[in-house]
């Protein structure tokens, strides 16, 4: 078997083309659809199914995305919401935008949210140094900064040497009191990591918020039975406080999670069945260069038919034959998705390799070459 293959090296190789680009496209995309799966569940993993958000449902703009002049959500509308709303466990609201900071030798535009009480327990937000905001530090409109651990990084070299520094944001000093423990990114863009937390009074008071900022109610329910009554309560009463309630969305986290979960997942099977369809290509291949060898070989087959060979044991050599194919075209497009793999780290697709991958995509590629020369031979 294996001297007919490598007489015929070249064939082999042409051969094996569709094999190897298959083998490959499912190692690939597995660890692309493992990697956007594992991304989206990252994305949400700070959040529960029992958390709720209000913002603006961009649907009922018609085009129009100049936001200066819309009713925006405020303090006042979130005090009601929650003094109403007994299935909610605790609330705030969050207003982000990009301010110039300057930290050090450091000058840069970065991310800044005036937030309210209890962000960091409905953002699920721990403490690798410090402290959160006190109730005082709320009343008192201090000028104090909680950032995250990237920017404490990145500023100040290690998060412990963050405590107590100051950082200007705009025109305004303050003073770190905390530092965030490693979050990653979060829903609808929020990055942890990268943001300077500060009092909403504070953020009002310093005025460093802009006309185009759009606050975000953000709020958790103290059950997930309870959350599409607490989303009706909330809509009633936006609609009674609001002018124009109808430009803003209640959502839930658990429908997002399920959306983006079940997407990454439809992602994947899109993905793993152009594999199939290339080893399916690749397959048709070897059966039609099995049906021009065994033309080219009949006198071979008459002189081994005449030495006694049984039917089966010709079947035999020309299925090994076949299945060697499929073997050195899984191994190199193994050796060649590896190399992927490689190259793909360096940009900002999320891949998750897995051996599993491996495994699966080296028998597809050997039942393939069997299946479609079993019909040949």
């Amino acid at each position: 078997v294996w001297i007919n293959t490598l007489q015929n090296k070249f064939k082999v190789l042409l051969t094996s083309l569709g094999i190897i680009v298959g083998t490959a496209t499912i190692v690939l995309v597995i660890a692309i659809g493992q990697g956007a799966k594992n991304d989206a569940e990252e994305q949400y993993s700070g959040l529960s199914a029992d958390t709720l958000f209000i913002n603006l449902d961009y649907k009922q703009l018609n085009g129009n995305f100049d936001t200066s002049k819309l009713e925006k959500l405020d303090k006042s509308l979130m005090d009601h919401i929650f003094e109403e709303n007994f299935h909610l466990k605790s609330i705030c609201l969050r207003n982000e935008m990009m301010q110039e900071v300057r930290a050090g030798k450091v000058k840069e535009y970065a991310s800044i949210a005036g937030v309210t009480e209890n962000y960091s327990d409905v953002f699920s937000l721990k403490f690798a140094e410090g402290n959160d905001f006190t109730q005082a530090d709320f009343e008192d409109e201090a000028k104090v900064a909680v950032i995250g651990f990237g920017l404490a990084e990145k500023y100040f070299g290690d998060a412990g040497q963050a405590v107590g520094q100051r950082i200007k944001v705009g025109d305004v000093s303050l003073e770190i009191i905390g530092v965030l423990a490693r979050n990653g990114d979060g829903l609808q863009g929020v990055m942890h990591d990268s943001t300077i937390y500060l009092p909403y009074e504070t953020m009002l008071k310093n005025k460093l918020e802009d006309e185009f900022s759009l606050p975000q109610i953000t709020a958790k329910v103290n059950s997930i039975k309870d959350v599409k009554k607490a989303m009706q309560q909330m809509r009633g009463t936006m609609d009674y406080y609001m002018a124009s309630s109808s430009s803003y969305a209640v959502e839930d986290a658990g429908s997002r999670i399920e959306s983006a979960t079940r997407s990454a997942r439809t992602m994947s099977m899109l993905l793993v069945s152009v594999a199939l369809i290339v080893l399916t290509v690749g397959g048709i291949g070897i059966m039609n260069v099995l049906f021009v060898t065994i033309k080219e070989r009949t006198k071979e087959i008459g002189v081994l038919k005449a030495l006694g060979s049984p039917d089966k044991d010709i079947l035999v050599q020309f299925l090994l034959e076949s299945l060697s194919i499929g073997v050195v075209g899984g191994f190199i497009g193994l050796l060649v998705s590896g190399v992927g793999l490689a190259l793909m780290r360096y940009t900002d697709l999320p891949i998750a390799p897995s051996a599993g991958a491996f495994v699966i995509a080296f028998i597809f590629a050997i039942l393939t070459s069997g299946v479609f020369a079993f019909y040949p031979a």
